[in-house]
């Protein structure tokens, strides 16, 4: 079991079945909880529960019993869970135990509502409130995805709601009663889809002493280079209204690639860290994986960085040092010359690079895992200014018209890279995190090698490091 063709070794994705977004992401008692989007029944989308998984390190995973069931309000669509440690709902029943409060959207036939559900077992059973919902639908089709924290300035608990193309935010003292606050984002971002699982929260920003608020949004469809995509703003928020730095026109995604969505934050952790569904609506009920479908992306820490004067999010990995199985190369100086490729044989397609860019004399140089047919290949482009993933000799491409693609990133300098592959997919960041990839591809061959090219010019790599890394399924 977890050894099936496409199955990541080292992301989280349920035994079997159709899994999406992630939700109810909170941290208690040493255990990252992960709730998520699953149809029980089949492996393309159907009526949704909430599927339900914890871990101790965010990498190795333990499946539980499904939390939330369909009921006669409704499936049970995406939200939130925090801990009430000062039993504000009045929910809490057990001496030991803190009430977690799981916020989520009912969806019935055209009429979605918001809903509770508790648990004071530490989320292993789930009582849901006889009250429910605790928000009717004001007569808007799209009407979901809570994303709910409590606001220490004043006092009350804030909610982010997708409402069609836009976000509301609504108060509340208990969890229970909710009041109307504000609206954000009419003629803000883009608008190409419908605006999904929002999340509002404070960063810290890199070195430092000011905080910011970031609102996330998913859109679907949308994206840049297609589909589904993750788009963010930065500002102020006053416990009533998110007020955006930015112009209106301005566009800023989280992850140029086409497999990052639905990303949202965990609550009541120290660190912020976030994590995503690694799919896309375009393909997403028929990418080629069995028993199950679906997988989450690398947890991501999150933070702020001032780039020429530009507010930008930046994510990076969380530290995955305690899973390296061995090391290729550590800390290497690596010269890439033309029409002199350098060939790495990988044992698996589990791997972390890591690598600085000294220096870079070429107008593009190229990694590429490579079969004896097949090939991902990563172009980073000088000339034009961008990185591109093309995946269209990269394996089976053949289950979609969309799958078989080029994939784009504008970026001005590169001084710096990680690449993680895992049997089928891979996360770029680049610049320290500043700039993201994800993608999937569906291997079919058994043997992959690494290669190296520089097109026309040297190129000098400083603190090379390739780590195999290890199956976190135990």
């Amino acid at each position: 079991m977890y050894d099936e063709q496409f199955r990541q070794q080292f992301h989280f994705s349920p035994k079997e079945k159709w899994m999406n977004d992630p939700n109810g992401l909170v941290y208690y008692k040493g255990e990252y909880h992960l709730f998520y989007q699953y149809h029980p029944n089949s492996s393309v989308w159907g009526p949704m529960h909430w599927g339900h998984a914890v871990s101790e390190d965010l990498m190795q995973w333990e499946e539980l019993p499904i939390a939330l069931y369909p009921d006669e309000l409704g499936q049970i669509f995406s939200g939130s869970a925090v801990i009430d440690k000062e039993n504000t709902s009045g929910l809490k029943s057990s001496d030991e135990e803190d009430v977690i409060v799981a916020i989520f959207t009912h969806h019935g036939e055209d009429n979605e509502k918001q809903s509770i559900a508790y648990s004071n077992d530490r989320g292993r059973t789930w009582t849901k409130y006889h009250g429910n919902p605790v928000i009717e639908n004001p007569g808007m089709k799209d009407f979901r995805d809570p994303k709910v924290f409590w606001h220490e300035q004043t006092q009350k608990w804030i909610m982010s709601l997708a409402c069609g193309d836009q976000i509301q935010f609504y108060g509340s003292r208990n969890l229970i009663d909710w009041t109307f606050l504000s609206t954000f984002g009419s003629e803000y971002g883009a608008h190409g889809g419908v605006w999904e699982c929002p999340d509002l929260i404070q960063l810290e920003v890199e070195g430092e002493k000011e905080k910011k608020w970031v609102l996330i949004v998913s859109i679907n469809p949308g994206g840049p280079n297609g589909g589904s995509v993750v788009q963010y703003f930065i500002g102020d928020f006053d416990g009533e209204v998110f007020t955006c730095d930015d112009e209106k026109e301005t566009i800023k995604w989280a992850d140029f690639g086409r497999d990052f969505y639905a990303a949202v934050t965990w609550s009541n952790v120290h660190e912020p860290v976030w994590i995503g569904w690694m799919s896309n609506w375009q393909y997403a009920n028929q990418v080629p994986t069995d028993p199950f479908r679906s997988v989450m992306s690398i947890p991501r820490k999150l933070k702020i960085r001032r780039d020429n004067n530009e507010w930008k999010l930046v994510q990076t990995p969380i530290d995955l040092s305690l899973f390296y199985k061995d090391t290729i190369l550590l800390n290497e100086d690596v010269t890439l010359l033309p029409l002199e490729p350098k060939q790495i044989e990988l044992k698996e397609l589990q791997v972390m690079v890591d690598a600085k860019v000294r220096e870079n004399q070429s107008s593009s140089f190229t990694l590429t895992l490579k079969g004896e047919k097949e090939q991902l290949q990563i172009v980073f482009d000088c000339v034009k200014q961008e990185v591109r993933v093309d995946r269209t000799r990269s394996g089976d491409v053949s289950f979609s018209e969309y799958f078989a693609s080029v994939d784009k990133m504008p970026l001005n300098e590169l001084n710096d890279f990680i690449l993680i592959v895992d049997k089928s997919s891979i996360e770029l960041f680049v610049n320290q995190g500043s700039s993201v990839m994800t993608e999937l591809f569906y291997p079919s061959e058994q043997n992959y090698t690494l290669e190296w090219n520089a097109t026309d010019g040297e190129v000098h790599l400083s603190n090379v490091s390739i780590h195999h890394i290890e199956s976190t399924w135990k």
